[in-house]
């Protein structure tokens, strides 16, 4: 059931917006865990419907037209005939278009995103209500556009770094199928009658297998990995797993590095827009994929909500660097935590390139070491024979 709400928070701030919950008490639970007291709240009889998320390659030029043409007095309703009539993606168009019917309806603009489930970020949807409510959604969405466009950058580097890694996987699983069931099957019959060492026969048997059982193989190989991701689904099996992503060695390093540069960003726009600290973490949290981090940042919450300080409570987290944990504690003291946590992003952005470079740099003679192994020890297994033969003939 998804509910319209009206809520305060500690400072007298009016908070409106759309949220699903079980049923009303557990409305009210949830918004008074985030520090909001909900005033008055009422179910929503419309239909909500449910389009794919919209790629975020598109959100950063998008909310820089919008908060251009808003800085110029355009009408928002105005702005998003614009938008819809200059998207190139069929998926914007047709939120962009849903969109503007809600404010035809009398939706506000974040009540009218809200009512298409999935389709734009949470936190792109939290800063255009912050934005509504203080006036400064042109500003806001300025900041959003910054935000978006390094966060792409910032994915782009990580596509980039294992794309490489998963063509020479590729082209070694090919050249390994080839040399297995067309090159090595032919010295077979030259073979015959001679002594074949075992390795030799392990191979030639491994090429009988793959020619007459490789199509069984590959539905194996299918129905082992559906029904790996079929665990992962299990709440508890998703939450080992992705703690355990953050301790591998190397990998879990520039993974953590990540998340610290997304949430230091994540957090000083929220800040930065006028919410509040446990709604910013809030917001921030949500918007994490790995469930482990999403488990400590509600833990950190908790912390805040006892009284500790951003920094301490995101110090007992454990999964961020300890230098940005000093970063905060120096921004809460001198109070410019919003200036302190954008440098902090900007940082562990750097770091996380680093650190993909770095990867890179190991991966790559690792990938192709492997690759020769492979190859030469298939060539290995049919020279050992071979010379064998000739010295018997010598």
């Amino acid at each position: 059931m998804r509910y319209r709400y009206k809520a305060r928070s500690m400072d007298g701030k009016v908070h409106r917006g759309v949220i699903e919950a079980s049923d009303s008490r557990a409305l009210i639970t949830y918004l008074d865990s985030i520090g909001l007291f909900c005033c008055s709240w009422k179910a929503c009889e419309e239909a909500v419907s449910r389009h794919a998320s919209i790629k975020s390659k598109h959100l950063s030029p998008l909310c820089r037209q919008m908060s251009v043409m808003l800085s110029a007095g355009v009408p928002i309703f105005h702005i998003l005939d614009i938008c819809c009539a200059n998207a190139g993606d069929r998926q914007l168009k047709e939120a962009l278009a849903e969109i503007r019917e809600g404010i035809q309806k009398g939706l506000t603009f974040s009540e009218a995103m809200e009512t298409i489930s999935g389709s734009f970020p949470n936190l792109l949807v939290h800063m255009v209500k912050t934005g509504e409510s203080s006036g400064r959604l042109d500003e806001l969405l300025d900041k959003m556009a910054d935000y978006y466009s390094r966060e792409e950058e910032l994915n782009g580097k990580v596509r980039e770094a294992m794309t490489y890694p998963l063509i020479l996987l590729s082209v070694t699983i090919a050249v390994s199928f080839f040399l297995l069931t067309t090159v090595l099957p032919q010295f077979q019959n030259m073979l015959e009658g001679q002594p074949i060492p075992w390795f030799t026969r392990l191979m030639l048997d491994a090429g009988s297998n793959l020619c007459a059982y490789g199509f069984l193989y590959i539905i194996i190989i299918f129905l082992l990995t559906a029904l790996s991701m079929g665990v992962l689904t299990i709440p508890s099996v998703r939450l080992k797993s992705d703690r355990t992503i953050l301790y591998i060695p190397i990998i879990g390093k520039l993974i953590k590095t990540i998340y610290t540069s997304r949430f230091a960003n994540a957090f000083a726009v929220l800040y930065g827009g006028g919410t509040g600290v446990l709604e910013a973490l809030d917001v921030a949290g949500r918007m994490m994929d790995n469930t482990f981090v999403r488990k400590c940042l509600k833990e950190a919450a908790e912390g805040l909500k006892r009284g500790e300080t951003l920094s301490q409570a995101l110090k007992a987290s454990g999964i961020f660097h300890p230098v940005f944990v000093a970063m905060t504690a120096s921004g809460e003291e001198s109070g410019s935590l919003e200036r302190v946590l954008k440098e902090a992003g900007v940082h562990y952005e750097k770091e996380a390139e680093r650190a993909i470079e770095q990867m890179i740099a190991l991966l790559e003679p690792g990938m192709i070491l492997i690759m020769a192994l492979i190859v030469g020890s298939m060539v290995l297994a049919v020279m050992i024979p071979v010379f064998t033969m000739y010295s018997s003939m010598l």
